[in-house]
């Protein structure tokens, strides 16, 4: 009998105990997550934030999917010196969209910025839109 009260009363405390839900990341949490992952070279944490589907738009391309997307980045990343070059200014997000301001070999001839657009659903990125602008290219001889 006192097992059975016991058992009763244990499954009624834990039937009332509050749940705590995992709730999916905000999109400024998404894109700072992000640029911490490409600063640090970590390709695969970057993954992880990506829906399978998920396409990136660059100037003059658009990658689909998260092999292209990995191929994208692991290149881009490849060098050490890339990933420190470029230093976020701003993020913030709107709605479902998350957004970055960023600043690429500052202070010197190479310099430019960008931003970039994150639609993100359900803790996912699912579109990435970069936006770049940099100095004007050399003239032709």
């Amino acid at each position: 009998m006192l097992k059975t009260t016991l058992a009763a009363l244990a499954l009624s405390v834990l039937a009332s105990a509050p749940t705590f839900a995992q709730t999916a990341p905000t999109p400024v949490e998404i894109v700072q997550r992000h640029m911490q992952f490409a600063a640090s070279g970590d390709v695969d944490s970057m993954m992880g934030d990506y829906a399978d589907d998920a396409v990136v738009l660059t100037p003059g391309s658009a990658l689909q999917g998260k092999a292209a997307i990995r191929a994208l980045f692991s290149n881009m990343l490849a060098n050490p010196a890339a990933r420190t070059a470029i230093k976020p200014t701003k993020v913030w997000s709107e709605g479902g969209v998350g957004f970055v301001t960023w600043e690429r070999n500052a202070g010197t001839p190479t310099a430019d910025k960008g931003g970039d657009s994150f639609v993100v659903r359900n803790g996912k990125i699912e579109v990435q839109a970069v936006f770049m602008a940099g100095p004007p290219p050399a003239a032709k001889p």
